[in-house]
């Protein structure tokens, strides 16, 4: 493979992870600053922290509509105020979102695991059942090691099925086991993904993140930027299992950057976060003096994922 590197977050971001970046960017912003349940964001303050990431008032304003009619947010009037907060569905898809981010890329995994492979038939008239299928496989840490075999290497089985079920899959086997290579240069597990483009990926970001970090030690990232690091560092990050689902190491050379990547997220992530909540709630006291109580902040540390003091 032709080797790729990526010079900013977004560009990288559009490779890992779908859907426009002004809808994630939004998304971000509440699970990040409004998860706790009974949190409401004002929508004039919303605006303003989007005009920061350089998404339009206009934008903003209609994601937030699209967004309610969805279900993904709430609406709340208070006079002819608007807030909004997190519908009950989308803050619990939030949470375990984020509960894998803390973890992913700390444990080396075992060196010779037991992985989880769905094999399934679609006939051919099915297309559209069969892309959507795939399609959720690989949001599931799913990669094809042949066609209509896929593998991962967490316990995915339960939701595998389930995938398959609501797509009215009928021909589908689901296995948990070992996989010894038989092929003499394809086989094992972990073929099933491109590492070329893993590593690529892990080692732009990597670079992408020095200039920041650069900033953050020498005091120069201001309270703004650190929100616009913090929300583009996760919304690249987050997308990262889909191209290794936290592999072993023990499969993979003893250079693979997916623990330099973590490190530097973490450090970003982390080291903005004072800065980052302190701007948030300025922006907000700006617009309701008696919300910003409402503004907690997400930590990599379960233990210190709690609203901080005012």
């Amino acid at each position: 493979m032709m080797e790729h590197v990526w010079s900013n977050l977004e560009d990288l971001r559009s490779v890992v992870a779908e859907g426009p970046r002004g809808r994630r960017a939004l998304v971000t912003l509440m699970a990040e600053y409004w998860l706790d349940e009974g949190s409401a964001a004002p929508s004039g303050a919303l605006v303003d922290l989007m005009a920061a990431l350089e998404v339009s008032p206009s934008g903003t304003r209609t994601l937030l509509s699209r967004l309610a009619k969805e279900g993904r947010l709430t609406t709340i009037k208070e006079g002819r105020r608007t807030f909004y907060a997190l519908s009950p569905k989308a803050r619990h898809r939030l949470t375990e979102g984020f509960d894998v981010i803390r973890t992913f890329g700390t444990d080396h995994g075992p060196a010779d695991p037991e992985w989880t492979t769905l094999l399934y038939s679609v006939p051919e008239e099915q297309r559209g059942v069969r892309q959507q299928l795939r399609k959720g496989l690989s949001w599931m840490w799913f990669a094809p090691l042949y066609d209509g075999a896929w593998v991962s290497p967490r316990p995915q089985g339960e939701q595998a099925i389930a995938l398959c079920h609501k797509l009215g899959v009928e021909s589908a086997s689901l296995l948990r086991g070992r996989i010894d290579a038989a092929g003499t240069g394809f086989g094992n597990p972990v073929d099933a993904w491109d590492l070329d483009l893993a590593r690529q990926l892990y080692t732009s970001f990597t670079a992408i993140l020095r200039a920041p970090l650069e900033r953050l030690h020498s005091g120069q990232l201001t309270p703004a930027e650190s929100m616009r690091a913090r929300t583009e560092t996760i919304n690249t990050f987050r997308g990262f299992p889909r191209f290794d689902p936290d592999l072993p190491l023990g499969l993979l050379t003893p250079d693979w950057p997916r623990q330099t990547a973590r490190e530097a997220f973490a450090e970003l992530y982390e080291g903005a976060t004072e800065a980052s909540l302190d701007f948030v709630r300025s922006v907000v006291e700006q617009h309701s003096p008696a919300h910003v109580q409402d503004v907690s902040v997400r930590r990599l540390t379960p233990a210190e994922d709690l609203t901080s003091s005012a």
